[in-house]
């Protein structure tokens, strides 16, 4: 990933280097960006993104590339598809002021007024916190699975928060807002692992089922954050419904057990519902074909989790 974010900066490099001479300087107002492509569309997407990653040097970045036989001329074409982490910037009032074709290559060269980019990152901004505060102050003092889930929920606005700072601050202005933003992201992560470590369930099986089986639930469980339980006080609830049928035919043993799992957060809100229909069979014994559909089923939910 690393070698593959050098080669892509590398490119970007060259390709503004090259173009340099046509791209103006960016001022107090405006802020420019130049995109090529062999698409134009692509190509006028890039150039926003370039005005993007000028404003926060946080950039994922992808580059496709593909071999083209033109004639007897091989040609690798580079296509860069540049996403900001700060994708969601709101650029109003672009306007393209060049854009030109040559070899089936687009350059597109594009400008957005300064003063409205950074109206829209402190919209977006505000927006984000005050969104990331009313789910806070919900669970300000009551950490467990719904605070958990509720949190999980508005980690992307979280991130696109962080992402967005940088922009803000790159735009230009300077009114020390993004503290703010920061003692929220804070605040965000500080309430998450508490309700992380408060992520607790109780496991409730309708049928007896192998100790093989329930360890190995447990297990499973513990890996994806839950913690398994005995105490009833501020937990959630994870419920194995089980129907199984057993029978016998052609001295083979056949189980075939349809599961309903459901978790449930402390409130006895449904967070999690799914229906699964496993089978298992052996020639030894009943109780092996049970055990085979009980590994069959736990598998199932391992690929759904």
């Amino acid at each position: 990933m690393k070698k593959m974010l050098c080669l892509i900066l590398l490119i970007n490099a060259i390709t503004v280097n090259a173009y340099a001479k046509e791209l103006p300087t960016d001022t107090k107002e405006y802020v420019y960006g130049l995109g090529e492509d062999n698409s134009y569309e692509r190509a006028q997407q890039a150039a926003l993104a370039n005005i993007a990653q000028k404003l926060s040097t946080r950039v994922k970045s992808n580059t496709e590339i593909t071999h083209r036989k033109e004639g007897k001329k091989a040609n690798t074409v580079a296509i860069n598809n540049i996403l900001s982490y700060s994708r969601d910037i709101e650029l109003p009032n672009v306007e393209v002021i060049e854009n030109k074709e040559k070899n089936g290559i687009w350059t597109v060269v594009v400008k957005a007024n300064r003063k409205n980019i950074q109206i829209a990152l402190k919209h977006q901004l505000n927006s984000l916190n005050e969104d990331l505060l009313f789910v806070l102050d919900e669970f300000r003092s009551s950490y467990g699975p719904a605070c958990y889930y509720s949190l999980s929920e508005k980690a992307s606005s979280r991130e696109r928060l962080v992402d967005l700072i940088p922009a803000y601050v790159g735009s230009g202005i300077n009114d020390d807002m993004e503290q703010e933003f920061y003692i929220t992201i804070q605040l965000f992560d500080k309430t998450f692992a508490k309700c992380e470590k408060r992520n607790k369930y109780r496991l409730k099986f309708s049928k007896p089922v192998s100790t093989t089986f329930n360890n190995d639930v447990r297990k499973f469980l513990k890996s994806k954050g839950f913690v398994v339980t005995k105490s009833t006080k501020n937990t959630g609830e994870i419920h194995f419904n089980l129907q199984v049928k057993q029978s016998f035919a052609y001295n083979n043993h056949l189980s075939i057990i349809a599961a309903e799992v459901i978790v449930m957060d402390e409130l006895e809100e449904i967070r999690y519902e799914e229906k699964f229909k496993v089978k298992g069979s052996s020639f030894n014994s009943k109780s092996d074909a049970l055990t085979r559909a009980q590994s069959n089923l736990l598998k199932k939910i391992k690929s759904t989790i």
